[in-house]
């Protein structure tokens, strides 16, 4: 897509990756941001616009995910010239060159922590608390190097689930750890993505090749929904990445039934889950289900009818 401002290339960039544009930009440095779908102040990420104004870049720390966003120069002023055209080229060719550059060493270093990491034993309290099985998941200690009131500071959690994360191809590019518990310094979540490794486009699964596929969000309600039916579930890990994942499906199993497992997330303006996964599965030729209680995914409906909640059709 063409922008004629960079601003216009920072808010598509910002949405991608389901965060908020700031107030006002200032180039040259980073600026913190919400999540669109969040708190005021949560701060789930960041955006930089580069000086020259050509080119920027965005990142959630809550999801994973990273985008470099551009001037295109289709779209750039008209009088500008050939070599200036060229020029700006070649720069946002060589900023998508270190962006792929980080994410291939990142995608090294999962495959590292990945072999090393040993099967999660049914007993680990997130798969107690969840009532799911452990299917893919390893457990290893996570190690990450965080930024605590401008002091760095390396952080190691014991005991966190591993779920891989694939690529197109059957390689793993990247990892979603998964902690016992809340941490604080993790904004008092207990879920983080390996740094630099992306998440478009990247995907899990749990069970064998069926007919019938499911794609859903995170890795609970994915063992929930295979736990209950038996069919191979996607995971995309964020609604922001269903519709990638959905494509990828089709393209690998052109003759599946697609069903995308939304989060029913009433609580959120425009209920994200739902709107991404209609979304989706209008383009790839999939269906919808969803849970039918408010602000819910499947593992929470599971977890409502094991506590005597009526049926809900």
């Amino acid at each position: 897509m063409s922008f004629q401002h960079i601003e216009d290339a920072a808010r598509a960039a910002l949405a991608d990756c389901g965060l908020a544009p700031p107030k006002h930009f200032a180039y040259g440095k980073f600026l913190v941001v919400g999540a669109i779908d969040g708190k005021p102040g949560d701060n789930a990420g960041r955006v930089k616009v580069f000086t020259d104004g050509l080119g920027g870049f965005v990142q959630n720390w809550r999801t994973g995910e990273k985008r470099s966003f551009f001037l295109n120069a289709a779209g750039a002023d008209s009088q500008l010239s050939e070599a200036e055209r060229q020029r700006i080229d070649r720069e946002r060719k060589r900023r998508q060159a270190e962006e792929m550059a980080r994410m291939d060493r990142a995608a090294k270093r999962a495959l590292s922590i990945w072999q090393a990491a040993a099967p999660a034993p049914a007993e680990h309290p997130y798969l107690i608390a969840k009532h799911i099985q452990p299917h893919c998941a390893r457990v290893a200690t996570w190690r990450r190097v965080i930024d605590n009131e401008g002091a760095k500071q390396t952080v190691s959690i014991e005991n966190a689930l591993l779920v891989p994360m694939f690529d197109a191809a059957g390689t793993v590019r990247s990892l979603q750890a998964i902690f016992p518990t809340k941490h604080p310094l993790f904004g008092n979540r207990n879920k983080d993505f390996l740094p630099g490794g992306g998440l478009a486009g990247l995907f899990g699964f749990i069970g064998q090749r069926t007919d019938k596929v499911l794609i859903a969000e995170g890795f609970a309600t994915g063992a929930t929904l295979h736990e209950e039916t038996g069919l191979r579930v996607y995971l995309a890990f964020t609604a922001n990445n269903l519709l990638a994942v959905g494509r990828i499906v089709r393209d690998k199993l052109p003759n599946a039934e697609i069903v995308f497992a939304a989060d029913n997330d009433t609580e959120t303006a425009g209920n994200p889950g739902l709107t991404k996964a209609t979304e989706a599965a209008a383009a790839v030729g999939g269906s919808v289900t969803v849970p039918p209680i408010p602000d819910s995914d499947f593992n929470d409906y599971a977890a409502y009818r094991r506590q005597g909640g009526d049926h809900v059709e």
